[in-house]
């Protein structure tokens, strides 16, 4: 398990992001609105994203060279025939890895911009263009797993950072279709505005 310690930092990332983004009831977070914390949580849950990527490009390079110390090479879950399957670690001569570096800083770079400014005119439509960017993740994990289940030699085979990869899309996914929908009904930036009692209460705390 000492070989998956970056594997459960990139997952408590991600569940951080996620925690963040939910309606959960964090103290140190009531002053946001509802889409500001959604943001915040996509774009933590992009960073994770955008590490697990880099840490499956640097198992790719390791593989390319003969071995990784970085992920097993052998039993079901391990990334040895997956990431070091020279006939499906690439698309279009590209590793996994580097492409999904891109993906997450592209989508990351959308979001921080509009969590930035919401108050701006293009700030609306730039959580469109990051909704249209995600969606060629939906084939491309289908493909993967698909992969690894069947196409691998002796298959099937997991490989769990690619899992944690793939987790974070289907995160920004989400998450991206949730604001959208949110701001289509007018929720955009509104902050609820507390009690007399509420604010008495936070008062006496401090």
């Amino acid at each position: 398990m000492s070989g998956y310690g970056p594997l459960v930092f990139f997952l408590v990332v991600m569940a951080i992001g996620g925690l963040i983004a939910s309606n959960m009831k964090i103290s140190n977070l009531e002053e946001m609105s509802r889409t500001r914390r959604r943001l915040l949580g996509l774009f933590i849950i992009e960073m994770g994203g955008l590490a697990a990527s880099a840490w499956t490009w640097m198992i790719h390079n390791d593989l390319i060279k003969g071995s990784s110390e970085y992920c097993a090479s052998e039993g079901l879950v391990q990334c040895g025939s997956v990431i070091g399957d020279p006939n499906y670690s690439t698309f279009m001569g590209m590793p996994w890895g580097v492409i999904g570096i891109l993906a997450f800083s592209v989508l990351g770079w959308f979001t921080l911009t509009i969590f930035l400014d919401m108050k701006a005119d293009w700030s609306k439509s730039y959580v469109d263009y990051a909704w249209w960017l995600s969606l060629p993740s939906a084939p491309g994990i289908l493909w993967l797993v698909f992969v690894e289940l069947v196409l691998v030699e002796g298959a099937p085979h997991i490989c769990p950072y690619c899992t944690a990869v793939h987790i974070a899309l289907i995160g920004c996914m989400y998450l991206l279709y949730t604001i959208r929908k949110e701001r289509d009904e007018g929720d955009w930036d509104i902050t609820t505005k507390k009690s007399k009692a509420e604010l008495l209460a936070k008062a006496r705390k401090k």
